[in-house]
């Protein structure tokens, strides 16, 4: 895998690389050349504007082009006179020179064709059949420049240009009497020109291959050097899936790269966190099912054995048990439900205030048994009226009042409040002391979690009824979150969205 990564990463560098470096060459060559062209062509402009100052100062004189139409020594002259070499022109297509004298040959003995000789090897470079023997010789200013009546007709024209690019005017009294037409230089017809250009190019290749080189360094340390904390968060990882959830990256930077390091450590931590819920969970589990089942199971073999008396009151002890016994399985069943998504809701409209008053009515006995007072405190004004379930509502009320009066001392008040908010609804459990250790309230919520667990189990609770409340609060969309009082006691306060 790490190979792999490494092999894309690299070949992605590389050929982002090579394809800038040749795109800026092609334009730095395209440019050069273009360049290269313009400022040869600029210089024989400056050349010919003196040619067409000359043949001003000529039509001046003689009023008319005759002087010089068909008059190639006059022409000459001219170039002369403005400093352009005048070479001899080149040859007609449809002149064919004279032969020369020379011994005669018999014709038995001429060779009829030229198919036995072999062909003269022609140089060549690497951009192909441009060497200077394969190059068309360099054509002379003075073949490529000619004179052009006004209405561009032929006046003298000994070089027989065979594309005129440029058209100078030539002017008198503001009026154009003819022109001079010029033939563009092409720099591959000019051997100087041709190995200059060449020797550009190789330079080109050259520079393009050291940067290939150097980029294929740089690339590599880098794709390195970005792989490391990859390769640390693999390894990491196989660590966690080994079971190790001890195993930690370094996080270095604030890039994503830092920010990958950062969420292995924090999804590590949550699974050590989660697997060391799971084993208590079990254990809690196990002692739970384990006492309730051994308490039964004692009972009945005593009842079997004759040493106990199968009475009345026996008989209701156990199946006290029993309920208890599966009340816990249910709550475990709901816990279940809950995680998996599968928590039913019933939604219908619920009255709190109705709701509360009903269950404290049912529950006021058990207040007064233990010596607790308690007050509602509500705006009869007010609209308590929401949308959810009436079951599951309930069942929230009764676990939070439920969990007031058996942890509540002797002679304490539990204060219950509802209030209507802007968006939601507040509902509102604060009883007196004992409270909760502050680093204890943010695992209240927790399954099985218990404060104490040895005056849990003497009030007979199973440490599952405010983790089924925060299922139940969840699923409605609201939120739930326990404090301490300051005067000692425990405030729990739920928010139910309004609908």
């Amino acid at each position: 895998m790490r190979s792999r990564i490494f092999l894309k990463l690299l070949i992605t560098l590389l050929v982002t690389l090579a394809t800038v470096v040749l795109l800026l060459l092609f334009i730095v060559n395209w440019s050069f050349h273009k360049g290269f062209t313009d400022y040869i062509q600029q210089g024989e402009l400056k050349k010919v504007e003196s040619v067409v100052l000359l043949l001003q100062s000529q039509y001046q004189q003689h009023k008319s082009w005759q002087f010089i139409k068909h008059n190639r020594h006059r022409w000459k002259t001219v170039l002369e006179t403005a400093g352009i070499e005048t070479p001899p022109p080149p040859p007609r297509r449809n002149h064919r020179p004279p032969r020369r004298a020379g011994p005669h040959i018999p014709p038995d003995t001429q060779p009829s064709d030229f198919s036995d000789r072999p062909p003269k090897p022609e140089p060549k470079d690497m951009w192909g059949d441009r060497s200077p023997q394969a190059l068309p010789l360099a054509r002379p200013l003075a073949h490529r420049l000619a004179l052009f009546s006004s209405d561009r007709k032929e006046i003298v024209d000994p070089g027989r240009p065979s594309k005129v690019s440029h058209w100078l005017p030539i002017e008198f009294n503001n009026a154009t009497i003819g022109w001079l037409g010029l033939e563009a230089q092409q720099i591959e017809s000019d051997e100087l020109a041709h190995s200059f250009v060449e020797q550009q190019r190789q330079s080109y290749l050259i520079v393009a291959a050291a940067v290939l080189i150097l980029s294929l360094l740089v690339a590599a340390v880098w794709g390195r050097f970005f792989l490391k904390p990859i390769h640390e968060v693999v390894n990491g990882a196989k660590k966690v899936a080994e079971g190790d959830y001890n195993s930690r990256v370094v996080v270095k930077g604030k890039d994503e790269l830092a920010e990958l390091a950062v969420n292995f450590n924090r999804m590590t931590e949550v699974l050590q966190r989660n697997e060391t819920l799971r084993q208590q969970w079990i254990s809690d589990i196990s002692h739970e099912l384990r006492t309730p089942i051994a308490v039964i199971s004692g009972e009945i073999e005593a009842l079997l054995d004759g040493v106990r008396e199968p009475t009345q009151d026996r008989i209701s002890s156990l199946f006290n048990d029993v309920q208890a016994l599966s009340k816990l399985v249910e709550e475990l069943h709901q816990l279940s439900l809950s995680d998996h998504g599968s928590l039913e809701l019933f939604n219908e409209g619920v009255d709190l205030k109705k709701t509360l008053e009903n269950l404290l009515v049912l529950m006021l006995p058990r207040w007064e048994e233990k010596g607790l007072s308690f007050t509602f405190d509500n705006n009869t004004n007010q609209n308590f009226h929401i949308t959810g379930d009436q079951q599951r509502l309930t069942q929230l009320f009764t676990n939070l009042l439920e969990n007031s009066l058996r942890y509540t001392d002797k002679g304490g008040e539990t204060v219950i409040r509802l209030e209507s908010l802007d968006k939601q609804i507040m509902f509102e459990v604060a009883d007196t002391t004992p409270g909760v250790p502050d680093e204890a309230l943010d695992r209240i919520f927790d399954r099985l979690y218990r404060v104490d667990k040895s005056r849990s189990r003497l009030v007979g609770g199973s440490g599952l009824g405010l983790s089924i409340c925060k299922n139940i609060v969840e699923a409605h969309a609201g939120e739930i979150y326990a404090e301490n009082r300051s005067g000692g006691g425990l405030k729990v306060t739920v928010l139910l969205p309004k609908k």
